[in-house]
């Protein structure tokens, strides 16, 4: 399947959509709970009501006490002289409004009206900068009235109670009349709000009329206002941080991933297997390291590409040779009658035949390693008991050659595939002895050096050529005895042992004895204790 990916995206992408709601989703859950939570509205009305009400108890308390004073045999009224003439002295120098109604109903005296009417009206002019404060206000009470809807804080009575003359007008009023306290919240037409308590003014339980005290909750709407709109522009501020934050801590995320799945793309689309894959030099956080394992992912991808094609090429080559000879053999026997000569190339055919098994049994061997040997390393095992008895049982398979072994005294355990480890060693027993002459002593020795278990098979024979120690390790190179007919051995047999050690962390090295002969040492990682 092929075709471009769609890499970059045009607009904001997903993941700065997915950061920025995460960052900003507490400071709105924190804005949503500070607004809900009226309790310090609550609280400053409740003090303001209690307040209220003591200073009317006291009030009610002085007119009904004055009023039995002056007319100790009046009736069961009150004196609207006495009301008029006594009502601004116990209100003096206070912000409250204060009305008297008879037990009729009516109103008998008004602070307000005896104070002179309507207050004076005071215009001020506004400064430059204020109109920007003015702006600001507008936007926050319609913010703060949406969210009011939307939270469905209870509603508060909306009274005309600066037009209140008549208890009628006011349930309030009404209630004192038959001896309720009744303490209240309103907003005016304007949206003032408006505290209240209506009290009875009584003498000796006697209910004389009805005391209603007012005042403008405008300092508590300031505070509140004030707080609200400290904190709003405080959100607002700490949002704009936040937003930016979240834009480049974003940016800085969603960039060089893009750069990143961008150079992937245009790598697989290449042909060119040499070209690696662009990655990030200059980051040293978790994204160069992302960076850092996908070209090295990269790059071991691509040596497997290489190497399986190399193999593939040496197989070819490998199995064109001995087709070539078989088919020209069989091509060849149909056409004489020679009796000796179809002999000798019905034995170059089984000879071929015999090779091309080998091969083939060699090759899949090899090609079965990298899937057997992946994963984890089975538990440790006493490699000094495996040797021990693969010598014991070398000693019976080959009996007129001499060995001489030297094994450790103490246990030695190492994590391996044992069966595999076991293939390495006959393969060394059985190059070594294609190359030893006879009578001659075979030495093994087993030893543990620095945390590393090492298996030397050494020979008494020519030697590896100069130059070759890396080279036989090489897929399908031999270097055989000339004694040794061709085609014997496939030349995978030192290549599948080194990969096999190297799969088990160790290594397997070749070289050239200071008197005669070469040797293979097999090097593997003892398990930690």
């Amino acid at each position: 399947m092929s075709g471009k990916l769609n890499i970059k995206r045009k607009g904001i992408s997903l993941l700065t959509v997915r950061i920025l709601a995460i960052m900003i989703f507490p400071l709105f859950v924190f804005l949503a709970g500070f607004l809900a939570i009226d309790s310090y509205r609550i609280t400053l009305i409740e003090a303001e009501l209690e307040a209220l009400e003591r200073q009317g108890l006291t009030m009610a308390r002085s007119l009904a006490l004055e009023e039995a004073r002056r007319f100790p045999n009046s009736p069961r009224q009150l004196s609207p002289e006495t009301m008029r003439q006594l009502l601004p002295l116990v209100g003096y120098g206070s912000s409250l409004r204060a009305r008297v109604f008879d037990t009729n109903g009516a109103m008998i005296a008004d602070t307000q009206r005896l104070a002179g009417g309507r207050p004076q009206i005071r215009v001020k002019r506004h400064r430059d900068h204020e109109y920007h404060e003015l702006l600001f206000k507008q936007f926050y009470e319609q913010i703060m009235g949406r969210f009011e809807q939307l939270t469905g804080r209870p509603d508060i009575q909306i009274v005309n109670i600066n037009a209140v003359r008549h208890a009628r007008q006011l349930p309030d009023v009404a209630a004192s009349l038959s001896g309720q306290l009744i303490r209240n919240i309103f907003f005016t037409p304007r949206g003032e709000l408006v505290l209240s308590v209506s009290l009875p003014v009584a003498d000796l339980r006697v209910i004389k009329g009805a005391l209603l005290i007012t005042t403008v909750g405008r300092s508590i709407e300031q505070k509140i206002a004030d707080v609200n709109r400290t904190f709003f522009i405080v959100f607002l501020s700490v949002l704009f941080v936040t937003i930016a934050l979240g834009i480049y801590l974003s940016t800085s995320i969603i960039r060089p991933v893009l750069f990143l799945a961008s150079a992937a793309d245009t790598l697989r689309q290449t042909k060119d297997v040499t070209v690696g894959l662009k990655g990030l030099p200059f980051r040293r956080d978790e994204i160069g390291q992302l960076s850092a394992s996908l070209v090295a992912m990269t790059q071991e991808l691509q040596n497997r590409i290489k190497a399986t094609a190399s193999f593939a090429a040496d197989v070819a080559h490998e199995l064109k040779n001995p087709l070539t000879s078989l088919r020209s053999a069989v091509e060849t026997i149909s056409r004489i009658d020679d009796a000796d000569q179809q002999r000798r190339l019905m034995n170059v055919i089984i000879n071929d035949v015999n090779r091309l098994d080998r091969l083939i049994t060699d090759i899949s061997s090899a090609s079965r390693l990298d899937a057997e040997l992946t994963g984890e390393l089975p538990p440790a095992s006493d490699l000094r008991e495996i040797i021990g008895n693969w010598t014991a049982m070398l000693s019976q398979r080959h009996e007129r050659v001499a060995f001489d072994i030297s094994l450790t005294d103490r246990p030695v355990m190492v994590q391996m595939h044992i069966s595999r480890i076991l293939q390495i060693l006959d393969n060394l027993i059985d190059n070594a002895l294609s190359f030893h002459p006879e009578g001659e002593v075979l030495t093994i020795r087993f030893e543990v050096i620095d945390d590393m278990a090492s298996i030397t098979v050494a020979d008494k024979g020519p030697g590896i050529p100069a130059g070759l120690q890396e080279r036989i390790f090489e897929r399908f190179y031999t270097e055989r005895p000339q004694s040794e007919a061709f085609g014997n051995h496939s030349g995978l047999g030192l290549s599948i042992s080194r990969q096999i050690a190297q799969m088990h962390n160790g290594n397997l090295t070749a070289g050239n004895n200071t008197q005669a002969g070469a040797y293979f040492t097999l090097s593997l990682p003892v398990a930690s204790r």
